[in-house]
């Protein structure tokens, strides 16, 4: 042991550097990676939580990645916020509007529009979600190949945020493989109790590069309106895949 090594701090690291390998760990799965006391293992979770770096969903613990990446990610979406064909499709719409894409096994939000469709809604870009979990991260996952989609599956510890939310891994397929030839993505309240949410794949040169979705109210998406707002969100794919083309 180094004479400045500082223990404290260096449990507190090794926790961060667990959860960013292994996407959710629980308090007993914690002690046994690190060899910690319950008691210390659960001190620095709660410091950690506390200060931001981690976040408990239910029983497990994961890190905030957007702590570590706001900055970076935001960089990035500067150039999502500066298409403008999305505040045109969300204003047609009538509805909110989000961009996604892929990182791993998450799904982060790119850039994101709310009423009155003028300006984005920044502090709702950067956010992440486990990809499972959303109608963004599905209609990318259903149309990804077939080996990079069961590597991403296998990582999955398909952790629900909703009791509507998937947990059996085959299940789950059977639903890519119907979201993959009915070409949108549903989320009935999977995210988010009270919410629901269609989207769409974004192409680029025959790639799924992100997703675009609208998500409103449940009483306002229903069953009979979800035809006609997947076409005009395919309709609004086409229209900002030809945008970043004409800027390439």
């Amino acid at each position: 042991m180094s004479q400045y090594e500082v223990t404290t701090l260096k449990k507190g690291l090794q926790i961060i550097e667990l959860l960013k390998e292994q996407n959710g760990l629980s308090l007993t799965e914690i002690t046994k990676h690190l060899e910690l006391s319950k008691t210390t293992a659960f001190r620095m979770l709660a410091t950690l939580e506390e200060m931001g770096y981690v976040q408990k969903f239910q029983s497990r613990f994961e890190i905030n990645h957007k702590m570590f990446c706001e900055h970076f990610e935001r960089r990035i979406a500067l150039d999502w916020v500066s298409l403008t064909t999305p505040y045109k499709v969300a204003k047609e719409i009538g509805e909110s509007l989000y961009i996604g894409k892929m990182d791993g096994t998450n799904l982060v939000t790119v850039h994101a529009v709310l009423a009155p469709y003028k300006e984005p809604a920044r502090e709702e870009i950067g956010n992440r979600s486990f990809i499972h979990q959303s109608a963004l991260g599905k209609i990318i996952l259903a149309n990804l190949p077939s080996k990079t989609q069961s590597d991403i599956l296998r990582k999955l510890n398909f952790t629900k945020a909703t009791d509507h939310a998937f947990e059996d891994a085959h299940l789950f397929v059977h639903h890519l493989n119907v979201i993959q030839k009915q070409g949108y993505a549903f989320d009935d309240e999977e995210r988010i109790v009270g919410i629901r949410c269609i989207a769409v794949p974004l192409f680029l040169e025959g790639e799924i590069i992100a997703s675009i979705a609208i998500a409103a109210p449940a009483v306002r998406i229903t069953k009979g309106k979800r035809s006609k707002i997947y076409l005009k969100l395919m309709e609004g794919s086409e229209k900002i895949t030809r945008e970043i083309e004409s800027l390439r």
